[in-house]
C-alpha cells in the first residue's frame, strides 16, 4: 500500500497528464492573486553607494562594543585592563573602516553590473 504522500504525487501526475476522473472538477490552477507586473522580488534593493563617514559610524559602533565586551566579560579568568582593551578596539576600529568601506563597493560594483 502506497503512503499518502506517495498517493497525492500519483494523484497529481494524473491530473497533470490529463488522466480525469468521471465527475471530476478541475480545480482552478492557481488561487493565488496575480503579482503586480512592476513589484520586484522580496529583498531585492538598491545598495546604497559606499561611503568613508558611513564606514566609520559601523566600525565605532563595532568597536565600542568589542570594548565593553572585553572590559566586562571576563576572558582568561581576569577582567582585561581598559587601557589594553582601549587598544585592541581602536587597532580593531583601524582595520575594519577601510575593510567595511572596500566590502560596501563590491557589492555595489557588483549591483551596478547586474543592473545593466
Amino acid at each position: 500500500m502506497a503512503t499518502k504522500k506517495q498517493q497525492r504525487r500519483k494523484y497529481r501526475r494524473a491530473q497533470g497528464r490529463g488522466r480525469l476522473y468521471d465527475g471530476y472538477e478541475a480545480k482552478p490552477a492557481d488561487d493565488r492573486p496575480a503579482r503586480r507586473p512592476d513589484s520586484r522580488p522580496r529583498g531585492v534593493r538598491e545598495p546604497a553607494r559606499p561611503t568613508w563617514k558611513r564606514s566609520m559610524r559601523r566600525a565605532a559602533v563595532f568597536s565600542i562594543g568589542l570594548f565593553l565586551f572585553v572590559t566586562v566579560i571576563p576572558l582568561g579568568g581576569k577582567k582585561a585592563d581598559p587601557a589594553a582593551a582601549a587598544i585592541q578596539a581602536a587597532a580593531f576600529f583601524v582595520f575594519l573602516v577601510p575593510f567595511g568601506y572596500l566590502t560596501d563597493s563590491f557589492i555595489f560594483n557588483r549591483w551596478l553590473k547586474r543592473q545593466g
